[in-house]
């Protein structure tokens, strides 16, 4: 029975250390934009838009309708890339973020996954989605307004837009969730012809 309490004491002496090198690992990494995807406005799929005459008829009614009814849902995935510099795995667990677009925040959330990023400059992608309804931060803005604001993210408008996301990422150590010091903002910019 006491070595079996003695293997037990050192498994999670052993463990805890694991996941404090993975806390602490976490602290030295980078986060940064990697790329956006599957931008999708009123419905439409936004990548196959490149200025306002590639917008159909049904596309078109579409957005009449959903301004009409004042209400505009858009949603994009943005890849956040993890970068380790040191040597140990860093890991996280959960994920909260809040979204922002040209510094009117659209969105918030959170993720819990486990994700880890190999040391000595390892990677990982963690892909957020976020949806909003734009309708509700432009308004009194005109249609054309609002769909150059969603077009610009993927190169198709006339005006650059930032896409911004404070982020806060958290490890558990044993049962207990411990959060990153603070928010930390990544920022990428769109604008046509980049």
């Amino acid at each position: 029975m006491k070595k079996i309490i003695a293997i037990a004491i050192l498994f999670a002496t052993l463990t805890s250390c694991s996941i404090l090198s993975e806390l602490t690992a976490l602290s030295k990494c980078e986060f940064s934009f990697h790329s956006a995807q599957d931008p999708v406005l009123a419905g439409i799929d936004v990548m196959r838009i490149q200025n306002y005459s590639d917008l159909t008829f049904l596309d078109g009614q579409r957005l009449v309708s959903n301004i009409l009814q004042k209400r505009l849902p858009f949603g994009i995935t943005a890849n956040v890339e993890v970068r380790n510099p040191g040597v140990v795995t860093a890991a996280l667990n959960y994920i909260e973020w809040i979204a922002f677009i040209d510094d009117v925040q659209i969105s918030t959330g959170r993720i819990e996954q486990r994700v880890e990023i190999p040391g000595n400059g390892g990677t990982a992608l963690v892909p957020i989605r976020i949806e909003s309804d734009l309708f509700e931060y432009l308004q009194g803005d005109n249609p054309k307004t609002m769909l150059n604001f969603a077009l610009n993210l993927v190169d198709a408008g006339g005006q650059p837009t930032r896409l911004s996301m404070k982020i806060k990422p958290s490890v558990y150590v044993g049962s207990t969730l411990v959060p990153y010091p603070d928010y930390f903002t990544i920022s990428k910019s769109f604008s046509s012809g980049n």
